[in-house]
């Protein structure tokens, strides 16, 4: 076998095993989700905050420029299933709990900070919930927008809700927010939107 075929067919290999297990994941998450009556709107949206935090991480090991890889795995998990109650009260509560009884102690662990989630770690040092979060946060339903779209459609939601005390705190999130994605970016070597597209494009 000629040595550029070999390379070529090892890295067919690779891919094709990587996808399998991506496949694989995401049919266990999906029967989860099913089996514990999460809205299909709900269902659409974790996929869509998974492909968000999956290319960041993937970019983030690539990068070697953070002092630990990124359990792609684990993150993956996180954000299929971070919203899995998310109809009911608490939700994040809820959610671990059901996960932590199904053996899911590290995923059930990431869910119930999800919610309130605001210090986040050094970008050197950057975790598994700090892109969930960011991933999270950047997306509205089943569509990537940034962090101004989301957090102003968070803002009108809880004004119509009658918390007009929570939106000066909002400000400030949404500032330290984007600082955070902007530290992120230099890392990255790419902006996230951008990121995103050129993810969109591969698949």
């Amino acid at each position: 076998m000629y040595p550029r075929f070999r390379i070529w067919v090892y890295r067919w290999v690779l891919v094709m095993n990587k996808n399998n297990n991506i496949s694989a994941m995401k049919e266990e998450c999906e029967r989860i989700l099913c089996k514990f009556g999460t809205p299909s709107h709900v269902i659409e949206h974790c996929k869509a905050v998974c492909e968000v935090a999956t290319a960041i991480g993937n970019r983030l090991n690539e990068s070697n420029k953070i002092d630990s890889k990124i359990n792609i795995e684990l993150l993956f998990y996180s954000a299929m299933l971070h919203d899995i109650a998310r109809v009911h009260e608490n939700h994040e509560e809820v959610g671990a709990d059901y996960l932590q009884e199904l053996g899911y102690d590290d995923v059930a662990t990431i869910v119930r900070q999800h919610t309130t989630y605001s210090k986040f770690n050094d970008i050197s040092k950057i975790s598994e919930i700090d892109i969930l979060c960011i991933a999270d946060r950047t997306t509205l339903e089943d569509e990537f927008v940034g962090i101004a779209k989301r957090m102003e459609y968070i803002k009108t939601k809880a004004a119509k809700m009658g918390r007009k005390e929570f939106l000066p705190h909002m400000d400030i999130v949404k500032l330290e927010m984007e600082n955070y994605v902007k530290e992120l970016e230099k890392v990255m070597g790419i902006t996230v939107d951008a990121l995103i597209k050129t993810h969109a494009r591969s698949k």
